[in-house]
């Protein structure tokens, strides 16, 4: 073993990262609770374990020689490998504790509802569900309200603070009652559309953004919503009892039209998105999201295969 490998301490690594964040020895004492004489004789060790001056207090702060920089970068990597060795042991061991918090969102939650918290609490985990936008997903991920949120993953839509997973390809169809009138007639041009009463998002929101401009990009007016809503499950009923258009994810369309009492249509052009799981970048992952990836991956497959 190496007289580095012997003397060196996380005393110093935290040591060196609190210099040159505070860029003085006075102050480095005074944030690390201890005297400016353990500092100054700690400062002499670490020098001596590296045959190096380090650094040179200047009248600006510190001037650190290269070497200085080079066991700098060392050392805040280490400290950072301990922090996500320290928070990923932590999550293991509440892992079966606390309670997975799954975000989604509408492209999603049908999909993610049928195959993820069933396969979570097999595996003796605790589960909460949480739906928004995708905006609502990012920030809860930043804020550590989420474990894990499924959302659409295009690159078009990615965050340089998120790491993204997409799993599988879903787009908005048409839903109505089997009784309306375009659902009789199995299609609509885009101006019949225009004049239908619709449930629809709220403007600002995706969903409500590609709808709009499928019939801006025909030059007509895109219909105003008889129904704000966030389009969920709970618009089945006013979707099957008054003549009333919506929009739904295809795969929870089809499942609701092989169940009967729904009709979908594929009758505006819009764009397949790619679907699936948003971690953020600042954390180390919960133990249970690897699983819940693996769940609606399997699913997903199932479905494909039928």
């Amino acid at each position: 073993m190496s007289d580095l490998s012997r003397r060196l301490t996380l005393r110093h690594l935290r040591l060196l990262a609190t210099l040159d964040d505070l860029g003085g020895v006075t102050r480095a004492a005074q944030s690390l609770h201890v005297t400016q004489p353990a500092v100054s004789k700690a400062i002499r060790d670490l020098r001596d374990m590296l045959a190096d001056p380090l650094f040179e207090a200047t009248p600006d702060g510190l001037a650190w020689t290269a070497a200085g920089r080079t066991a700098l970068q060392y050392a805040r990597a280490m400290l950072r490998n301990l922090q996500e060795l320290e928070e990923h042991t932590e999550r293991a061991r509440l892992g079966k504790q606390e309670r997975f918090a799954i975000g989604s969102t509408r492209y999603a939650e049908a999909m993610v509802s049928a195959a993820v918290p069933a396969g979570l609490l097999h595996q003796g985990l605790k589960v909460s569900l949480h739906r928004g936008t995708h905006e609502n997903m990012h920030a809860e991920l930043a804020l550590k309200s989420l474990d894990i949120a499924f959302g659409r993953c295009d690159a078009g839509h990615r965050r340089a603070d998120f790491e993204y997973h997409p799993i599988y390809q879903d787009r908005f169809v048409i839903v109505g009652a089997p009784s309306h009138p375009v659902m009789r007639a199995r299609g609509a041009t885009l101006a019949e559309l225009a004049s239908q009463a619709w449930i629809l998002p709220p403007r600002g929101t995706f969903t409500y953004h590609i709808f709009e401009q499928t019939f801006l990009s025909e030059n007509l007016t895109p219909p105003e919503a008889s129904v704000l809503s966030t389009l969920g499950l709970s618009d089945l009923r006013l979707v099957e009892s008054h003549q009333l258009l919506a929009l739904f994810p295809e795969s929870e369309a089809l499942r609701l039209q092989q169940a009967g009492g729904l009709q979908c249509l594929a009758a505006l052009p819009l764009p397949y998105q790619q679907i699936g799981a948003i971690l953020w970048r600042g954390r180390s992952p919960h133990p249970a999201a690897t699983l819940a990836i693996d769940l609606l991956r399997r699913h997903t497959r199932h479905l494909a295969g039928r």
